[in-house]
């Protein structure tokens, strides 16, 4: 019998907790015309905080990066989720709403990212259901309906190559052929000698979903790529934060022409390499203490990762696609300097939305505009009918009343 771990390995799953299974095999609602395109973005240890905390529209990150986008665009701000907690497992949760740590204390609630729940519930005629992003490596935001964390193309050429470069047909379909063996074989072991513990059953639709995945895969090898010609060097991705629009772009294209509807861009650690003006690691100048020096450098990197998020919404803008595309720029720790997820900011974009400029999500401690109301928005916004999302039913009603 095959070695259940080595499996796991070779397949690059994870195994999910027994609670997790109760939510994940529960019936799943038909699948859905996915109506737009949905991109989310992310910074692992979040935004400065006193650029975004005050001022509503007019804090300083409205107005810097994105005051020609106000009818295009709701800032949310002070958004958090309760119960998220803090410390860096926050970083983890940014799509989920919640922490993996803490999924066993709620077997109601499937622990799933917004991606994922797009992706799995929804019809899309494309070649990547998903498209998951790390401009440089960082935590797992990503993560199935078995709560795995789904493995991420890193770095700017891994990225181009997986979207737009040449598929070596045998290699593809020797690497397919040997991932069904496996799975195959494993899905008859337990057939034989499973005896349906909780642990079988989930092993055994996990299976049966990187199987789908594999003939999905195959299926899109009778059609061949479009070619994009890269326009940025190899060594491009030794600098991520200099280069990051080129990332953007990458995901403009794969739109554009149709490759994906759903894609994550995330910004990890390591962001300091070979940026100027940058004296200190990205992790130290998140947790900066007040030190003004710290801050300084800190604006920096928000700069070039906001700088390129305005400049992607300018070209969906120009390229007639902001309307059916959905982007937001949420992350799940909202001040790195506290540890904590509690009054934070998001920038939701185009979609469709009637969009409001600004919503002030929090007075005080009381928390009126959570996470999960903006994904179950986007989920709504998207064509789903089934919104539960972490637990929560209900939608942002400024974002679809007159």
């Amino acid at each position: 019998m095959i070695d259940r771990r080595d499996l796991l390995k070779l397949s690059a799953l994870g195994l999910a907790a027994p609670s997790q299974m109760v939510a994940a095999t529960k019936g799943q609602a038909p699948r859905v015309k996915l109506k737009k395109n949905v991109v989310l973005v992310c910074l692992d240890l979040g935004l400065y905080a006193g650029n975004h905390r005050e001022g509503g529209a007019a804090c300083k990150y409205m107005t810097q990066y994105f005051s020609e986008f106000k009818k295009d665009m709701t800032f949310l701000q002070g958004i958090s989720q309760p119960g998220l907690g803090g410390g860096h497992e926050v970083e983890e949760g940014t799509f989920t709403g919640l922490a993996y740590k803490d999924r066993s204390h709620y077997p109601e609630r499937q622990f799933i990212s917004l991606d994922q729940k797009l992706a799995m519930g929804s019809v899309q005629e494309t070649r990547n259901k998903l498209l998951y992003h790390q401009v440089n490596r960082g935590k797992f935001v990503s993560w199935n309906q078995f709560a795995q964390p789904m493995p991420a193309h890193q770095g700017l050429n891994a990225f181009h190559e997986h979207i737009f470069s040449k598929t070596d047909l045998d290699k593809e379909k020797a690497y397919i052929k040997r991932e069904r063996d496996i799975l195959e074989s494993l899905a008859r072991n337990l057939r034989r000698y499973g005896k349906g513990r909780p642990q079988d059953i989930d092993l055994k639709a996990s299976v049966a979903y990187q199987i789908e995945v594999l003939n999905e895969k195959e299926k899109w090898l009778k059609v061949k790529k479009p070619y994009l010609k890269k326009a940025f060097s190899e060594s491009a991705e030794k600098s991520p934060l200099p280069n990051c629009h080129h990332n953007y772009r990458l995901v403009y294209e794969a739109l554009e022409k149709q490759q994906s509807k759903i894609a994550v861009l995330q910004f990890g650690g390591g962001l300091t390499r070979n940026l100027d003006g940058i004296t200190h690691g990205y992790h130290t100048l998140s947790h900066h203490g007040g030190y003004s020096e710290r801050i300084y450098e800190l604006e920096i990197i928000d700069d070039k990762i906001l700088g390129g998020l305005r400049k992607f919404i300018r070209d969906l803008k120009q390229g007639g696609l902001l309307d059916d595309t959905i982007v937001l720029f949420h992350c799940g720790m909202a001040d790195a300097s506290r540890h904590t997820n509690k009054n934070g900011a998001a920038f939701l974009f185009g979609g469709g939305f009637n969009h409001k400029t600004h919503l002030q999500c929090a007075e005080g401690k009381d928390v009126k505009i959570t996470s999960s109301q903006l994904f179950s928005s986007i989920l709504k916004q998207s064509g789903f009918r089934d919104l539960n999302f972490n637990g929560n039913n209900t939608v942002i009603p400024q974002l679809f009343g007159a």
